[in-house]
């Protein structure tokens, strides 16, 4: 479903987005056992053509959203509702931001229907597409002239807009659960390092961090599998015709024959060679080094026992162990394990894999 979302909606991204944090996050409970309706993670996609899944979008750009939604107990009918919020002209509190409101987020979605509400449905559907308008041109505009500003270098490696996206679940039986998505908003076609003004060279555009397989590994120092449990796909040929590759990129368990053992197990999810970015930071005189995203996993599961893997590395930088591994039993009968992996940049992706 392609959906064409108005100028309004982009504005609010560049006035709103600290207001909509307000929204209480799935992704931020510490419970790691899902055992009841849950939003576990939330990615934004942008498909150039060059093989690349990009997470910045632009004018012009298609942007498809996705939400990991978690039913373990199967409710029958769960519908998926992302919103936001235009700005306020008066520095009046906006719905989105309203804690009277976020008690019930669930308001929000009548209010949509009224145009001087503010409130602004994207679409309907655990997966939704938009166009971003010509409309929105202005604003990154503005942020081109504030990183080519004599006074404000530091805005040269910070050339994007982060537009809140408040998501909220419904199931059938009554539960209501709620979610925060930032979408990265950047003019990436009109900066970059191959560009001729040096003020316009220090953004990089991002793109989600690429999950490869699902492994069960030997030790700490590698995500090299004793045993892939499954593996990402592009058609069905690489699934070794065991089973069609699924539209979320995932060949089915059966396809490297490898049940899920019992007893302690050390699971790990394996990172495309290409996951972590290298980006450019900025302090207040401009240019000041570049470093590499440090993607992290976050581990949930419908049953079984997980025990925390500490960080190793006492310079208090997250290590490999921490940030890729957990240690996990199985249980005895059926579950789903999930992998939700960030970049700290707005890009995410995962693995969802339900195991007999």
């Amino acid at each position: 479903m392609r959906r064409l979302v108005s100028a309004p909606f982009l504005i609010a991204a560049a006035l709103l987005w600290a207001g909509a944090s307000g929204c209480e996050s799935g992704f931020d409970r510490n419970d790691q056992i899902v055992s009841s309706l849950r939003i576990l993670g939330a990615s934004s996609h942008i498909d150039d053509g060059d093989g690349v899944d990009w997470a910045d979008a632009q004018v012009g750009d298609t942007v498809t959203l996705s939400a990991l939604v978690a039913n373990p107990t199967g409710i029958p009918t769960v519908t998926v509702t992302w919103v936001t919020c235009l700005p306020s002209l008066n520095d009046a509190l906006t719905p989105c931001a309203d804690e009277q409101v976020l008690r019930q987020p669930t308001d929000l979605i009548p209010m949509a229907a009224d145009p001087a509400s503010g409130v602004i449905e994207l679409g309907v559907g655990e997966t939704i597409q938009y166009t971003v308008p010509p409309a929105v041109q202005p604003i990154l505009d503005q942020l081109i002239s504030r990183a080519q500003a004599p006074q404000s270098p530091n805005a040269q490696c910070s050339i994007f807009i982060e537009a809140p996206l408040i998501i909220i679940a419904q199931g059938s039986d009554g539960s209501v659960v709620t979610a925060l998505k930032n979408l990265r908003l950047s003019p990436w076609s009109q900066i970059g390092p191959f560009v001729s003004d040096p003020t316009l060279q220090y953004y990089v555009r991002n793109s989600n961090p690429d999950l490869t397989a699902l492994n069960l590994a030997t030790d700490f120092s590698a995500c090299a599998g004793q045993q892939t449990l499954v593996k990402s796909c592009q058609s069905d040929a690489d699934c070794d015709g065991v089973g069609p590759c699924s539209a979320e990129g995932w060949c089915p368990p059966a396809a490297v024959a490898v049940p899920f053992p019992s007893g302690d197990q050390l699971v790990c999810a394996q990172l495309a060679a290409n996951a972590a970015q290298t980006y450019d930071y900025c302090g207040l005189n401009g240019f000041n080094g570049s470093e590499k995203e440090q993607p992290s996993i976050t581990w949930y599961e419908t049953a079984g026992t997980q025990s925390g893997v500490s960080n190793s590395n006492t310079a208090g930088t997250p290590d490999l162990k921490s940030r890729t591994f957990e240690m996990f039993t199985r249980p005895l009968g059926p579950f789903t394990l999930y992998g939700v992996v960030r970049d700290g940049r707005d890009g995410e992706s995962w693995i969802a894999q339900d195991f007999q």
